[in-house]
């Protein structure tokens, strides 16, 4: 996550990261509350749920996505990874 916001910082983008142990869905919505962004890119591993909660979009990604439409970009994460990982633009 710090490449890529020394990137974004090297582009002219005003960008900052966070990583949190919270669930994605709330910690996504806890940081965006706060803060103006134009858009959100979210490296995570999918969340455990049901495939009925992502069958009806119910699983947090897609609640994110409803909120963001296009200003949420999803980057999953490998089976090696242990925990969501946030992160804001």
């Amino acid at each position: 996550m710090n490449l890529a916001v020394r990137h974004l910082k090297t582009i002219g983008c005003q960008a900052s990261g966070l990583i949190s142990d919270e669930g994605l869905l709330k910690a996504v919505r806890a940081e965006t509350r706060g803060h103006e962004y134009d858009e959100v890119i979210l490296a995570a591993r999918r969340e455990r749920g049901t495939r009925l909660a992502r069958a009806l979009r119910l699983d947090p990604v897609h609640r994110l996505r409803r909120r963001w439409g296009s200003g949420l970009t999803v980057f999953p994460l490998g089976p090696g990874t242990t925990r969501p990982t946030p992160s804001w633009s």
